[in-house]
C-alpha cells in the first residue's frame, strides 16, 4: 500500500477539511473502488486509481472513463454517483480549492510508509507529481522564503511560476523509517530560491534553511521524520 498514500491523503482531506461526514466518505471511496476495479478490468490500472502519482496520467483516466460508451450507461444506471466520486477526487488531485486551505493542509500530516524505488539506470524513490502540485497550491503560489519574490505567469496553471522543493532530499530516504514524499517536506519555492538550495554556497543559504526549519520541523515530526536542526542542515545544504 506504499503507493496508496493519496487513498490516505484523501480521506484526510474529506474529513478533516472538507468536513464530511462518514457515509459520505464511504459513498466517494465506493464510487472510486468500483470505478478502480473497471480499469482494472480494462488493462488501465494494475490495482486502483489512487496508484496513479501524475496528474497528466488522472487526465488520461479521465477522458478514457467518459469516452467508454459501457462505462457512461453503468454511471447513468447508477444515477452518475460513480462519475460524480470521480470528480471529487480529481478536484482534489488537481489542488482544487487548496489556495484555500493554506493554514489547515498541516491537519493532513501523517506520517507514510517509505515508497518503492523507480528501476532505470540509476535508482530514484518514487515521488508524486500530484502532492507537489496540490503543495504549490497551497502555498497560493508564493515563495514560502519570501511572498515578495514574483516571476512569471505560468502558462499552465495560470497563476505566477513557482516550484515545489523536498525540503529533505529524497536521495537520503534511506537515512528516515517514514516516506519524504509528504505534504510537510515539500515547500513552494521562486526558481531563485530552489536554484540557491540546489547550487549556492553554504554560507548564502543558511538563513534559508533556519526559516524552513523553523516552519516545517514540528510539520515533519508529525509525519514520522524527526530531525535535528544540525542534521537537517548538514542534509538539506
Amino acid at each position: 500500500m506504499n503507493e496508496y498514500v493519496l487513498m490516505a491523503y484523501y480521506k484526510k482531506y474529506l474529513k478533516e477539511i472538507r468536513k464530511v461526514s462518514d457515509s459520505t466518505v464511504k459513498h466517494y471511496q465506493d464510487a472510486l473502488k468500483y470505478i478502480s476495479q473497471y480499469l482494472v478490468k480494462k488493462g488501465k490500472l494494475r490495482q486502483t486509481v489512487y496508484e496513479v502519482q501524475d496528474i497528466g496520467e488522472l487526465e488520461v483516466i479521465k477522458a478514457y472513463l467518459y469516452s467508454e460508451q459501457e462505462f457512461i450507461e453503468l454511471d447513468k444506471r447508477g444515477h452518475q454517483m460513480y462519475s460524480a466520486g470521480f470528480n471529487h477526487y480529481y478536484k482534489f488531485a488537481s489542488g482544487e480549492g487548496f489556495s484555500n486551505i493554506r493554514r489547515q493542509i498541516e491537519m493532513m500530516d501523517i506520517e507514510v510508509p517509505i515508497p518503492g524505488k523507480n528501476i532505470g539506470n540509476v535508482e530514484n524513490w518514487k515521488r508524486s507529481s500530484i502532492i507537489k502540485m496540490q503543495s504549490i497550491e497551497s502555498a497560493g503560489y508564493q515563495c514560502e522564503i519570501s511572498p515578495k519574490h514574483t516571476t512569471f505567469t505560468s502558462k499552465s496553471s495560470g497563476h505566477q511560476y513557482m516550484e515545489g522543493h523536498h525540503a529533505l532530499p529524497m536521495k537520503y530516504q534511506d537515512k528516515f523509517e517514514k516516506s519524504l514524499d509528504v505534504y510537510a517536506n515539500i515547500i513552494c519555492l521562486c526558481p531563485i530560491c530552489h536554484r540557491l538550495l540546489h547550487y549556492g554556497v553554504a554560507s548564502e543559504k543558511e538563513n534559508v534553511l533556519d526559516k524552513i526549519y523553523y516552519d516545517r520541523s514540528k510539520r515533519l515530526a508529525v509525519s514520522g521524520i524527526k530531525v535535528s536542526r544540525s542534521e537537517f542542515e548538514s542534509l538539506a545544504i
